[in-house]
């Protein structure tokens, strides 16, 4: 039994091109997200929008978000993710090509929230989809490899759209994000194989079977009502009111209010994301280094979690008070890289806590949950900013105000996410120690 325990265990091969396409899936997702923060002063200043209008416009994104996530997720377990996923990614493009030819605030809306509609599910769905082919002692950095796609597409696209919004214009960058968008879909639908929920990776039979049973079989309404998810998804909701400040309003801070300019800029926006980059990275390793060691969720995950949320906090708080520009897009970029763990640590814990066959549904609810961050926050920020005494000012309250949501569900997260069975599990190992 402890042979089997410390033998190393290997991403296989053939799911290495499914991770591969996950992770260039929450590229393009992300940069056809972000490009509208990137464009947002040129946009404002076309259509002549007001903060609120502008926040309006970054809520927006989200009305649909999490419905669509919740029906989408459940229709993913019933006729397959391959074909869902492809479906939801061409929606991105065909809208992200309708973006170019908008000229109303109006107009921007709907397509905004079509977008917002079509990538609701996007996460949930590759987080489900990487979970079925992952040996769950690689969950942590599967995961991430999938999930780093997401910074990463914004830190990799933002001087290549910015470039293009300088030179040509915004819409074409927009232009650019769907025709990126239609060739990673011939790609998906060449080299990907649907894979059943049911069906077992390679390694799975090689874990012990207390390893394979320690998920209780519980009703999808008892997992979606009990506290550990509600605390999860509320963390979630504050990762994501932080992760879309990030993509909506950041750059508009750092332009108008830290007057970069346009080269200074490109470089800057990108800096928070190549930090969630290797935030996720650095501490999904030690996730996983934990779990492989305790065999317990709660050290290797929850108390991981936990804390970088309670730093991303005091980044935020501290951030909003610097008078440097320089400390100010340190610590604002750290407020920010530290918020984001959730995106990677919540489904890793979902996946201990929920059986695997309503995965699909309760990443979906978890998603919708979070999502709900992303219609407040932008919005939420508008207001602050558009009513304050100066921009600054309504910036700073806005990130001060991240800072004590992260703080508050983080550290409950910390303190209060346990596994039912978690005390009769450190029992059980402690008694196999012994033997």
């Amino acid at each position: 039994m402890n042979s089997q325990a410390n033998k190393k265990v290997k991403i296989p091969k053939a799911t290495w091109a499914v991770i591969i396409l996950l992770f260039l899936l929450t590229v393009i997702s992300n940069a056809d997200k972000a490009v509208i923060g990137f464009a947002s002063v040129p946009i404002i200043d076309e259509l002549g929008l007001n903060s609120q209008q502008w926040g309006t416009v970054g809520s927006a994104f989200f009305f649909l978000y999490s419905l669509s996530a919740i029906l989408v997720g459940a229709l993913a377990d019933k006729i397959g993710m391959k074909k869902v996923i492809a479906g939801m990614a061409a929606v991105w493009a065909i809208v992200q090509f309708s973006t170019i030819f908008v000229t109303s605030y109006g107009y921007l809306l709907i397509t905004r929230i079509i977008l917002g509609a079509g990538e609701g599910p996007s996460y949930s769905l590759a987080m489900a989809a990487a979970s079925r082919y992952l040996p769950k002692e690689k969950l942590g950095v599967g995961l991430t490899l999938v999930s780093v796609g997401g910074p990463l597409g914004v830190a990799i696209s933002a001087p290549i759209l910015m470039s293009l919004i300088h030179n040509y214009g915004w819409r074409s960058a927009f232009l650019t994000t769907a025709i990126v968008g239609v060739i990673w879909i011939v790609f998906w639908m060449m080299l990907v194989k649907e894979k059943k929920a049911e069906t077992s990776s390679p390694e799975s039979s090689e874990q012990p079977a207390s390893e394979a049973a320690s998920v209780p079989e519980t009703s999808f309404k008892s997992a979606l009502l009990s506290r550990n998810f509600i605390l999860i998804a509320f963390c979630g909701f504050a990762t994501y009111w932080s992760f879309t400040i990030g993509l909506n309003w950041l750059p508009n801070y750092l332009e108008n209010v830290r007057q970069l300019n346009a080269e200074t800029l490109a470089l800057v926006v990108a800096l928070p994301w190549v930090m969630i980059t290797l935030s996720q990275l650095t501490f999904s390793s030690l996730s996983d280094r934990i779990y492989h060691k305790t065999k317990n969720m709660v050290k290797g995950r929850v108390f991981i979690l936990g804390p970088v949320m309670v730093a991303g906090a005091v980044s935020y708080v501290i951030g909003s008070l610097a008078g440097s520009d320089i400390a100010a897009i340190v610590l604002l970029s750290l407020g920010l890289t530290f918020g984001c763990i959730t995106l990677v640590l919540g489904p890793a814990i979902l996946v201990d806590l929920v059986d695997k066959k309503h995965q699909g549904k309760i990443q979906g609810w978890f998603m919708a949950f979070t999502s709900l961050g992303g219609i407040v926050g932008p919005y939420v920020t508008g207001i602050l900013v558009g009513n304050s005494a100066t921009q600054a000012a309504g910036f700073h309250l806005s990130f001060q105000l991240c800072g004590l949501m992260l703080l508050i569900f983080g550290g409950l997260v910390w303190l209060a996410v346990r596994p039912k069975k978690t005390e009769k599990q450190e029992v059980n190992v402690l008694v196999t120690e012994e033997a």
